[in-house]
């Protein structure tokens, strides 16, 4: 069994750049700015028999969450833990290794690490995606109930109701529908001792009639595993409903993770990357999800 990559390379690059929309983005008009330092720029570059062999190691982990997942009533995030630990990318982690040197963390600035391996993404089902990319397992996981009917009286001004009550008038009640939804994203490293990193979740409640819709937080956290050698700090977390307009509503929870690893004893301070996980509604009940992970 090799060993695994005791600095664990995750705190080298833990957020890289994925942007995943689904449908409406709904914050393709925002941009959002992280903290710019220089870095070190680490590549590293694998032979196409080793790409192969890396590939093969992704499905294969791919194979073993797809069998599984409509026959176990086993939670998501523990199948996942499950296959990863079943499937180790050895071939993707041995040569992450040869790679790194240690000494980086004597030059105190930020190290960035890519590879030739190109990212896949995969829909697990309408639920469920899962992003390799590089050393990084990114899962997402999106639902959405059924909806249901609620009848509610439209509010009668004193005329109206005077109106109604000797001339019978007769008043339609509107019809609201409500759905929840809920959206969250895990970061975990293949090389890590702890696979599972950084998780961001919102949930949230809709209420629409076809003209207008309201929203309502059901949930909303982010939160961080302690890993031995990692220093993983989340910071400026912020929650919200957002109103574009009266026919829209956006939840979302948002924060920053400050990371660090400790090498030899040596400390070093990584780069602040900006992570955020969406719901949105229209008026007329269309859920979609996006996230922000950079």
């Amino acid at each position: 069994m090799f060993k695994k990559l005791q600095m664990s390379i995750v705190a080298l690059v833990l957020f890289s750049g994925i942007i995943l929309p689904d449908s409406t983005s709904a914050n393709s008009e925002e941009t959002y700015s992280t903290t710019s330092l220089p870095t070190n720029n680490v590549i590293v570059e694998f032979n196409n028999q080793e790409i192969k062999e890396i590939q093969n190691e992704r499905n294969q982990i791919i194979s073993e969450i797809e069998t599984k997942i409509y026959s176990t009533t086993q939670p998501v995030e523990d199948l996942i833990l499950d296959a990863l630990i079943d499937n180790s990318q050895e071939t993707l982690i041995n040569g992450i290794e040869e790679k790194v040197d240690a000494t980086l963390v004597k030059e105190e600035k930020p190290v960035s690490l890519t590879t030739n391996i190109e990212n896949k993404i995969v829909d697990i089902n309408d639920q469920v995606r899962i992003t390799f990319e590089d050393n990084y397992v990114v899962v997402d996981e999106f639902s959405v109930s059924e909806e249901i009917d609620v009848q509610e009286n439209t509010d009668l001004s004193f005329f109206a109701f005077v109106d109604n009550l000797f001339f019978k008038t007769a008043h339609a009640a509107t019809s609201q529908k409500i759905k929840n939804a809920s959206h969250s994203r895990t970061i975990y490293d293949v090389t890590a001792e702890n696979l599972k990193l950084v998780t961001a979740y919102i949930g949230a409640e809709f209420t629409y009639d076809g003209k207008t819709v309201t929203a309502r937080r059901t949930g909303n956290y982010m939160k961080t595993e302690h890993i031995a050698g990692i220093l993983i700090n989340i910071v400026e977390k912020k929650s919200e409903i957002q109103k574009p307009s009266s026919s829209r509503r956006i939840a979302y929870q948002e924060g920053s993770a400050v990371l660090g690893i400790t090498i030899k004893g040596n400390g070093l301070k990584l780069q602040e990357k900006y992570l955020r996980v969406n719901v949105e509604s229209d008026a007329k009940g269309n859920i979609s999800k996006s996230s922000i992970l950079r």
